[in-house]
């Protein structure tokens, strides 16, 4: 409660802190007889700035006082005017031309004129043609975007597809991600989310941020940085939308709708999505059992089916107090059912790999999620350029329940059921449980000079997961169902995050520098309320994250970036929960000693533009990380329904280092007017240093991993797209995982007046090669796991765009006539 109180109260002071600046803007005091007017210029459409408007000091007959252009953020300023009256003139190509007065006397000698919204000049625009398009994928030295709206082979389907297509990340068949060889923080709209990547349909997706080695404002969670996926949000004028369908050969189908509307101080969107995916499955392990005085081999095979269904929702508003102040409400819903339903397969075999026996039955897992996510956020801009503050809260609810049945009988080769040596297993469970996750962060930038600023923030993250699980098996020869405690749980996890952050940004010349120091503390506890009780309480103290970036810029568009950073990898709560989840001949579990790993991040970048076609990004890196999260494998007999069961049994240790080193190469190219080419290749050394049971884990290795993403506009309005990566073997501490590759290719058609309707056609894994292939090897055994799923798969999607751009959609129309210009009072004119 202490706690919570200190927090709460260095909230309160913040804010007073803001205030505080808010009210005294601190100007500067011209010379005696002189004052100062200043404004804003923002779009009346859209409410963005306007930037290089021409805003003119006229004196009372008319006459030029003096003049300037917009800055970036709409903003203009006029200082050391002498007092008198005066005529601002607001004037720019496409809008209409606005004047105002402006008085300047002993007592009013700083005046801010508020802000002036620009309307349209309609017959000025109507002879411009816009012809530019943002790009599939665009970099800076410390982040890269990767567009969604522009990758075809993701469309109708989810996160986990999308970023299968962005340079830099690898997505593996289960949907884990990584990006160079190490695992990111995945924020969703810049928050911690309970969603999973497969629970976020692509079409809801405006684009991918990739940070590799963050600064000091954003969380230091995750070893190789922040993946941050920004959704969908419409502000433009008017009422506007698309909707979308599609299907696939694999019987797969999918929808929404996006809708928006923006009147004056209110933008209001909503949308909703669908989708039913289905996805062939198999899987073999392969086991060689190394006895004492004998050797013997067990191979498990699966297959079936994995049914994802879900429905996804947004619905929030805007509200534009004024054009300083902007308030959003937002709220997420979504919820679904993730089935797999799998025949098995085990066959036993002799020293000599000849079966002796086998063994059939099933292996479903039925999985349901409801997950809810309020958004309330706050933003507010100051008259001095760069100077912000934004708070926000987010509220995530989720649950979820799940369903297992599991049997396996064993046969002799005539086909006649066995009871020796083993006997038939036959289980089934059900449970459910709670997540609610809480995020509440205050962020403030203060420039001090035009090359200089402030930024501070504070960020609570709290997390709560409750879940049970009861599972009943059979015993034989009673054939009574009784609770197997071993594969039973009830749990309760509770972590809270507390963090803090200061970052000072300066330049000279063309030298940049900036600092910045995080502070974070955590508390982690946990209880299992079945079987053998066990709690642990874990208070980590507070640890400092610092961060160092240096730039140099040269001439001819090219940029040299030094940075440091400190990273922390906390154990996730699966990772420290003590229940076993088995399947078939492997299991694995939890390890509640499990420790974060802290990770020394260094990286030097080169950015270099070529005559704005091709844009070269280096990046030399070099990871040290301690207490290095890894899975270690055992042999090991479980007792499941009175029989022991022989296993091999994974769960996460910390190794004593992880050191990675290693470059990566990204270049665009825009080689025609219509094609593109982006080629990224990151190039790693690794070495791991684990111990376990006494032995030396310790394994190292070259791994290279490289990505093509080519985008060709053809005639006809065609667009092309053609995606290839290849993944070369990675090391295990006890082992490898195989080299692997795929590839993808999509084509759209856009058609109707202005594009409005597109029709996309697109193959995802041409060869049919994405699959995951391991060896692992212990004390006592050697281990082949071959799994795939069926990633060929044809899809074919249609998506409809409309919308009106009216400013005065609410407003009363009136019948008069049109005038000479031909134009409609009242917003009739689209």
């Amino acid at each position: 409660m202490r706690k919570i109180v200190s927090l709460f109260t260095g909230w309160l002071l913040l804010f007073g802190c803001f205030s505080t600046m808010a009210q005294q803007p601190g100007e500067k005091a011209g010379p005696a007889g002189t004052g100062t007017i200043y404004g804003k210029l923002l779009d009346a459409q859209t409410g963005k700035p306007i930037e290089y408007a021409s805003v003119a000091l006229l004196r009372p007959d008319s006459s030029v006082q003096t003049g300037m252009l917009s800055k970036t953020n709409g903003d203009f300023r006029f200082e050391n005017i002498a007092l008198n009256k005066y005529i601002l003139k607001i004037n720019f190509i496409g809008y209409e031309t606005i004047y105002k007065n402006a008085v300047l006397s002993p007592k009013a000698n700083s005046i801010d004129v508020g802000n002036f919204k620009l309307k349209p000049n309609v017959k000025s625009l109507a002879a411009v043609n816009v012809v530019g398009e943002k790009p599939a994928f665009t970099m800076a030295i410390d982040k890269r975007v990767f567009n969604v709206e522009k990758n075809l082979a993701s469309i109708g389907g989810t996160a986990t597809d999308v970023l299968k297509q962005v340079p830099s990340v690898n997505v593996d068949i289960d949907g884990n991600v990584t990006v160079r060889n190490g695992t990111p923080t995945i924020f969703i709209d810049g928050r911690p989310s309970t969603l999973t990547l497969d629970q976020i349909p692509a079409d809801a997706i405006q684009n991918i941020e990739v940070v590799t080695n963050p600064s000091a404002k954003y969380d230091a969670e995750g070893m190789s940085g922040i993946l941050n996926i920004v959704l969908k949000k419409n502000k433009k004028a008017g009422i506007n939308g698309s909707v979308n369908a599609g299907g696939s050969s694999l019987g797969s189908t999918n929808g929404g709708i996006d809708f928006n509307l923006r009147q004056e101080k209110f933008n209001f969107f909503i949308n909703y999505n669908f989708r039913n995916r289905k996805s062939p499955m198999n899987s073999r392990l392969y086991r060689k059992n190394i006895g004492a005085d004998t050797t013997t081999y067990t191979e498990q095979l699966e297959s079936g089916d994995f049914y994802r269904k879900f429905q996804t929702g947004r619905i929030g508003f805007d509200w534009f107090i004024d054009n300083r102040n902007t308030i959003t409400l937002s709220e997420n819903i979504t919820g679904g059912n993730f089935n797999k339903y799998f025949d098995q397969t085990v066959n036993e075999l002799d020293v000599h790999q000849q079966r002796v026996r086998y063994g059939t039955g099933i292996d479903n897992t039925l999985n349901g999620f409801r997950n809810y996510t309020t958004q309330l956020g706050f933003k507010h801009t100051f008259a001095k350029e760069g100077e912000e503050l934004t708070a926000d809260f987010t509220y995530n609810y989720a649950t979820g329940d799940n369903g297992s049945n599991y049997s396996l009988q064993y046969y002799d080769l005539s086909g006649k059921p066995i009871y020796d040596p083993r006997k038939p297993e036959l289980r089934n469970g059900s449970g459910e449980g709670t997540t609610i996750y809480l995020t509440a962060q205050v962020d403030y930038v203060k420039p001090l000079t035009e090359k200089s600023k402030l930024e501070m923030g504070l960020r609570s993250n709290t997390r709560k997961f409750d879940n049970y699980t009861n599972t009943f098996g059979q015993n034989y020869p009673s054939g009574d169902f009784v609770l197997d405690s071993a594969l039973s749980n009830s749990y309760h996890y509770q972590e809270q995050i507390n963090a803090g952050y200061v970052s000072y940004t300066g330049a000279k010349d063309n030298f940049g520098y900036q600092v910045g120091l995080r502070a974070e503390q955590s508390n982690y506890d946990g209880e299992t309320r079945l079987g053998q009780k066990s709690a642990y309480k874990i208070s980590y103290p507070v640890s400092f994250f610092p961060s160092i970036f240096l730039s140099q810029k040269f001439k001819g568009d090219h940029e040299l970036q030094l940075n440091y950073s400190r990273r922390i990898r906390r154990p996730w709560f699966r990772d420290l929960l003590p229940t076993i989840d088995y399947s078939g001949q492997s299991a694995s579990t939890g390890n509640p000693d499990l420790k974060p790993e802290f990770t020394n991040s260094f990286e030097l970048s080169y950015l270099k533009d070529f005559n704005h076609q091709h844009n070269l990004l280096v990046s030399l890196y070099y990871r040290n990380t301690d207490n290095a999260i890894t899975d270690f494998y055992v042999d090991t007999t479980l007792t499941l329904n009175g029989q022991a069961q022989p296993v091999v049994l994974s769960y996460p240790i910390n190794a004593s280092t992880r050191n990675s080193y290693g470059a990566e190469f990204t270049l665009r190219s825009q080689l025609t007017k219509a094609w593109d080419l982006t080629t990224n290749v990151n190039l790693a050394q690794t070495k791991i240093n684990a111990t376990g049971n006494g032995n030396n884990l310790s394994n190292q290795g070259f791994t290279w991993f490289g990505k093509l993403n080519s985008n060709t506009k053809l005639p006809w309005n065609l667009t092309l797209q053609v995606s290839a990566e290849y993944e070369s073997r990675q090391i295990l501490p006890q082992g490898e995982r195989k080299a692997k590759w795929s590839a993808d290719a999509a084509i759209k058609k856009d058609m109707l007046k202005n594009k409005a309707l597109s029709i996309s056609l697109g193959i995802n894994d041409i060869f049919n090669t994405d699959r995951n292939l391991s060896y692992t090897s212990t004390a006592f055994s050697e281990q082949e796991n071959y799994r795939k799923r069926a990633s060929r798969e044809l899809r074919l999607n249609a998506a409809w765009r409309f919308g009106k751009m009216d400013t005065n959609l609410f407003k009363r129309k009136n019948n008069r006539p049109k005038d000479n210009n031909g134009d409609m009072n009242g917003g009739d004119n689209y």
